[in-house]
């Protein structure tokens, strides 16, 4: 897909193209910049304009942030799937230090693996998405994840303690109601994370076709980060 013919001289450009690749005149609005808490608030109101603009935007603010959060969110998610204060046993503060050194020491890196993955298997520098653009407006569509980690993950462990991370009793038995509403709200964090990435990559190809194969890489790479992460607990 391209956009309309250059005004200036009529050359055909690329649709994510802020200047013309011919005589160099501005085919789209020029962001500089990105206020984190605006534009999060307008992905959730009106998300194809927000995320082009993402992609367009020359700096890409909080960028590094926001994927801290989420590889953080990921690192206890991995706690919380292998009952690590069972199998390690581990108090309460090692773990939230177990937790937010594998997310920065090994989910983050893994993200960032996925994104570059992502983007030389999909392909959408062939619509002029620069890999800087790719990254910023995927790690922006899973701004939930970042959210719940900084909201629900500490509540999570105000209510459950080291429980949340053990079946020795399991938290649900512990306290079954808040359980399953924190749960609840995880996993609503997740599938908007999933709604947004799968309309950033519409908005990039225009077809949700490939969101699968998104997906699948995403998957591919936390699965190795996780295993790292068990490595990396066990010693």
């Amino acid at each position: 897909m391209t956009l309309p013919n250059c005004p200036v001289c009529n050359t055909e450009n690329l649709d994510f193209s802020i200047r013309c690749i011919s005589c160099g005149s501005f085919l789209q609005q020029n962001v500089k910049t990105l206020d984190l808490f605006s534009t999060i608030y307008n992905i959730w109101r009106n998300p194809v304009f927000t995320l082009r603009r993402i992609i367009l935007a020359e700096h890409k603010n909080y960028t590094v942030l926001i994927a801290a959060l989420e590889a953080i969110g990921l690192s206890f998610l991995s706690l919380f799937i292998v009952k690590a204060a069972d199998i390690y046993s581990l108090e309460l503060w090692r773990i939230i230090a177990a937790g937010t050194g594998l997310g920065i020491v090994v989910f983050l890196p893994a993200i960032y693996l996925f994104l570059i993955l992502s983007y030389l298997i999909l392909r959408p520098g062939k619509r002029g998405v620069t890999l800087k653009g790719f990254i910023s407006g995927t790690v922006y569509s899973m701004h939930p994840l970042a959210f719940g980690t900084a909201v629900f993950l500490p509540a999570d462990v105000a209510v459950f303690g080291p429980y949340i991370f053990s079946n020795n009793p399991s938290p649900q038995v512990i306290n079954p109601l808040p359980f399953y509403f924190l749960g609840f709200l995880d996993l609503a964090a997740v599938v908007a994370s999933v709604v947004f990435m799968t309309r950033l990559v519409h908005i990039m190809f225009g077809t949700k076709i490939r969101a699968t194969l998104l997906s699948a890489v995403f998957l591919c790479v936390f699965a190795a980060a996780l295993e790292v992460a068990k490595q990396l607990l066990l010693k």
